[in-house]
């Protein structure tokens, strides 16, 4: 007997079907806990349909996505009460103020205190312009009213897709300095997709990663790293990866440029692989050893190199 709070969000053996293609395939997955949820993948990898499906604006081929216990299909209006979401391009009356669009948010949706919404925007940097114009915001601006939306009426779920987009480098780092406050402070889960690697890593207690419509992992950035890598720049990429898979037991080897490759989990030493390439000269330039990073991570798990093994 399954006892306890429900999860904060349930995907359970989640499919979506588009005529002939398959965008999901049976994808389960918890967020129990408040922190800041990274959900990373290629174009067309499955996030926005995730999203979309979470916020009942798709109907599901198969499986069901529970918020708070609340089935989204069946009881859509109570799981979607204390939902927040800011998709990649959010849009709001022109000829309003940035404060007059998020009081009529607010009023159609759910109930927020004046003083909410006033430190909202001060920590977005909008409060000197809550008396202008939506019409008259840069796109930057744009993004962090949308931000602000998402957040208002304290919800426990936040959905923010590509949260950063448009921002300046001031502004980006403003939001990944808030988003991990706001989650672990405030008791609320935020579910973040974004292809900013360095981001996802920053801000990120778990990252989940999609690719080709299917979970190929999801856990802490430490737990996803297989260890020590080695990188080698060199003239002869092609090349060094057919000597490499002949001579060695290398596991994987990934081509990260023209010409760089990385040996994960390598089970040769650097001194023999420089051997083995300089004995049919191959000019290496450079050689290191180092931890893996989530790049490297999420080119290997999403076949984004030459994945050799």
């Amino acid at each position: 007997m399954t006892t306890g709070k429900a999860p904060v969000l349930n995907i359970e053996n989640l499919s979506k079907d588009y005529a002939k293609t398959r965008a999901l395939s049976n994808i389960n997955m918890v967020l129990d806990s408040p922190g800041v949820y990274g959900f990373l993948g290629p174009n067309g990898a499955g996030k926005t349909t995730t999203f979309k499906l979470i916020c009942a604006l798709l109907k599901p081929s198969q499986g069901r996505i529970l918020i708070g216990g609340k089935d989204v299909q069946k009881d859509k209006k109570s799981a979607l009460s204390r939902v927040g979401v800011q998709f990649d391009s959010p849009a709001f009356y022109p000829y309003l103020t940035g404060s007059e669009n998020l009081k009529l948010i607010t009023k159609w949706s759910r109930t927020t205190e004046s003083t909410d919404i006033e430190k909202l925007l001060t920590f977005a940097g909008l409060r000197e312009a809550e008396s202008k114009k939506v019409k008259e915001y840069s796109w930057g601006m744009k993004q962090r009213l949308g931000l602000v939306s998402a957040l208002t009426g304290s919800p426990k779920l936040v959905l923010l897709d590509e949260p950063t987009n448009g921002l300046d480098p001031a502004g980006i780092a403003h939001v990944r300095e808030f988003l991990p406050r706001l989650a672990h402070e405030e008791g609320r889960t935020l579910f973040l997709a974004s292809h900013r690697l360095e981001e996802v890593e920053q801000v990120c207690d778990k990252i989940i990663i999609i690719n080709k419509g299917v979970i190929v992992a999801s856990g802490k950035p430490s737990e996803l790293s297989r260890g020590k890598v080695i990188e080698l720049v060199l003239d002869d990429t092609y090349l060094a990866i057919k000597l490499l898979k002949k001579h060695t037991e290398v596991n994987v080897i990934t081509t990260l440029s023209d010409n760089k490759i990385q040996l994960i989990e390598p089970g040769p030493e650097i001194e023999e692989i420089n051997a083995i390439l300089s004995k049919h000269s191959i000019v290496v330039k450079e050689i290191n050893q180092k931890r893996e990073s989530l790049e490297s991570v999420f080119l290997r798990l999403t076949k984004g190199g030459t994945d050799e093994s």
